[in-house]
Formats: structure tokens, C-alpha cells, sequence
């Protein structure tokens, strides 16, 4: 990874919840998933924060997003409370959402 984006991936990785820093083991394996797999997520044009709400036992956080390609999708953030209370995120499922583009 080139040196901003390096210590980007670094920082996104520790916002992970040690079950998935033990599955991908470095920073540039996680950003390597998020750059293949989440755009919206990598590269969005727009954040924002929605609501948290408890799904199946789990807190999870909505985000809606705009995609470096101006198309509007919906993360789901499982957020996962630690030993220590911080919160790590345990998972993201992306999905379409009906948020218009800008």
C-alpha cells in the first residue's frame, strides 16, 4: 500500500473486531477485501450515519453511502462491545439502498 493509503488501511483495521483481524492477519489482506469487494465503503463520495438498532442479538450500525460511481448503498455495521467496552466492528453487509444520488 503507498504511504496515505497505508496508514488508512492500519487505522481501518483497527476499527475491526480481533475475530477479523485474526481472519485476514495484516492490514493490506483487510484492505485488499475492502478494495475488491465494498467501493461504497473504500472510496465513498458521501457518508452518513444512520440509525442503531439491535438485529438478532446484535448492535448494528446503518450507513448510508454514495459510491465513487454516484450509486447510493447501505452498509450494515455488527458492532461487536469489547472486554475493555470499546466497540470494533464484527462485519459489514452492503446492500442497495433508496437513497437517491447526487
Amino acid at each position: 500500500m503507498a504511504g496515505g493509503e497505508e496508514a488508512g488501511g492500519a487505522a481501518a483495521f483497527g476499527f475491526a473486531s480481533p475475530g477479523i483481524r485474526e481472519h485476514f492477519g495484516t492490514a493490506e489482506n483487510f484492505m485488499r477485501m475492502v478494495r475488491s469487494g465494498y467501493q461504497p465503503v473504500y472510496r465513498p463520495r458521501e457518508v452518513q450515519f444512520g440509525t442503531i438498532a439491535t438485529v438478532n442479538g446484535d448492535i448494528v450500525q446503518r450507513v448510508e453511502l454514495i459510491g465513487p460511481d454516484g450509486k447510493p448503498a447501505l452498509a450494515l455495521y455488527v458492532m461487536q462491545r469489547q472486554p475493555d467496552g470499546n466497540w470494533k466492528i464484527n462485519g459489514c453487509f452492503l446492500t442497495t439502498s433508496e437513497q437517491r444520488t447526487t
